[in-house]
């Protein structure tokens, strides 16, 4: 029996008649990790220790009860600044990537429309935009000399699978497609580009084109694009000034795009096979809505407690996925490519729980701390193709092994050194989110990382101007660029691990009017 012990990265979707597959645990962790830096300067200053504090468009995604806190009227936008590295590291080589973007952090409008002086003494209805993932990054391991190639996965995959099923005709390039699982497509393409040749009731092999004594030199550069954002309806409740109320209706918006370039070429190959390229391309767009509920509870003037639930985001993702495949010879060229494989299924994102304790001494400052809970061991992927129950059922039994809940800590520090002055820093630890020392395949995902900020702010009678800089250091799984073991026969094929680091610079402005 074939079995693969890793968790795959590369989604799985399927033609009309084939078997039906999905999305992986890694994606769906992708989907699901959220950075409150991407919110207001002062927020973010903070270190997003916002759970308890308010006033603040910022509120509206992390505890809209923080909105009741409003004695006023406020719009403002707050654009952000990125420039982000990220290394990777493998067989004692580094290669690193850097890229700079602008993008719009956070923008929205808290109008105070009630004022009384009864149990209810105000309510303030926000509206906004905010920032939740940046998924904007380049990647590229390179190696020298390994023992093992690609092209044995290749082999492994469609083992005792007949030429006739693999076979791609010009009347007929898609049927092949349809009759295998798209974790065969990478076979399916290096037969029919010659990589691959028949050995005898239905095995293949490489090894007419490659010599068991070449060298393999491979490489694997990694696109990723797009975002997460939130759109907010909120409410914010004020009783007496001690008790503060509020909820949220959000909208996602997820746009997602990889690429995926592996190649391999080879060194003191005798045999014809000089270079081989394997893209994998993937599109996702999705909508999803969730709900946030909060309160805040002022015992004593300057001391203020908070809690607020997120509860999951529930999203409906559409996704299209596809391979190339070309192959250098020392006389030609070959090249294949599959169709697309749209796909659509729905996913939950973790529930969250915030609490958070603040202190504030007039003209002196504050001091606020948070702690949340996320639980990525309960994200679920639901209605699948009628066909694929099954799968769909181990996949999420996988995310409960695979994932553990994470706890996050955030504190901040606002002093006010002078009159509408205020100086501010922050630090977050977003805890451990995977339970399994597996290594991913193909690409790498986020496993925890950390937030220092610093920032300053003015106020202007009915005017503000707060700017922050941001510093985030991210720890990823390890991954391999290839990967397959049979536990019957008990070998594996591999690369061997690739260890990746980014570390990611923000400046946010956030510049509004109170009225």
């Amino acid at each position: 029996m074939k079995k693969n012990k890793f968790v795959t990265l590369c989604v799985i979707a399927a033609l009309p008649f084939a078997t039906a597959t999905a999305q992986t645990p890694g994606d769906l962790l992708n989907l699901s990790q959220y950075n409150y830096s991407f919110g207001t300067a002062r927020s973010a200053a903070l270190g997003g220790a916002f759970t308890s504090l308010g006033a603040d468009l910022s509120s509206m995604n992390i505890n809209p009860a923080g909105l009741g806190i409003y004695r006023g009227s406020e719009v403002g936008i707050s654009p952000s600044l990125t420039w982000s590295n990220m290394e990777s590291g493998f067989q004692g080589r580094s290669n690193d990537y850097s890229r700079t973007r602008f993008s719009l952090g956070n923008v929205g409008a808290a109008l105070n429309l009630y004022q009384g002086t009864g149990a209810l003494t105000s309510f303030t209805l926000g509206v906004g935009y905010t920032k939740l993932a940046d998924f904007n990054t380049t990647s590229a391991a390179y190696g020298q000399g390994i023992g093992q190639s690609m092209t044995e996965v290749f082999a492994e995959d469609i083992r005792g699978v007949s030429e006739s099923t693999l076979r791609m005709t010009p009347e007929d390039p898609i049927s092949p497609f349809q009759s295998l699982a798209i974790g065969q497509w990478g076979g399916i393409l290096a037969y029919n580009t010659y990589v691959l040749d028949p050995v005898g009731d239905n095995y293949y092999a490489p090894w007419n084109n490659l010599s068991k004594d070449a060298r393999i030199n491979p490489s694997l550069y990694n696109i990723n694009k797009g975002s997460i954002g939130e759109y907010d309806i909120s409410g914010g409740f004020n009783f007496q000034n001690i008790l503060y109320l509020g909820f949220t209706v959000g909208i996602q918006d997820i746009y997602f795009r990889n690429e995926n370039n592996y190649s391999e070429t080879y060194s003191n190959n005798t045999l014809p096979l000089n270079r081989l390229n394997y893209i994998r391309t993937l599109r996702q767009d999705g909508t999803g809505v969730n709900f946030k509920f909060g309160a805040i509870l002022r015992p004593v003037d300057n001391l203020r407690i908070g809690v607020a639930v997120h509860t999951p985001t529930y999203v409906s993702m559409n996704e299209e996925y596809t391979e190339y495949m070309s192959a250098e010879f020392n006389t030609q060229q070959n090249w294949q490519e599959s169709p697309y494989a749209p796909n659509q299924y729905n996913i939950n994102t973790p529930t969250r729980l915030l609490t958070g304790i603040s202190f504030t001494l007039p003209g002196v400052g504050l001091i606020t701390a948070d702690y949340e809970r996320v639980w990525y061991n309960n994200m679920k992927i639901r209605n699948m193709n009628g066909n694929n129950w099954e799968f769909e059922q181990d996949l999420n039994q996988d995310i409960k092994s695979f994932f553990q809940p994470a706890n996050n800590f955030r504190v901040g520090v606002e002093a006010t050194p002078l009159k509408n002055f205020y100086v501010r820093v922050g630090y977050a630890n977003y805890g451990e989110c995977i339970r399994t020392k597996d290594a991913f395949i193909n690409q790498a995902n986020v496993r925890s990382y950390e937030n220092y900020s610093a920032g300053l702010g003015f106020r202007f009678q009915n005017f503000y101007l707060d700017a922050t800089y941001i510093y985030t250091a991210y720890k990823y799984a390890p991954y391999q660029m290839f990967y397959f073991y049979d536990d019957k026969d008990k070998y594996t094929i591999q690369s061997g691990a690739v260890d990746t680091k980014q570390n990611r610079n923000t400046i946010t402005l956030s510049a509004g009017l109170k009225f």
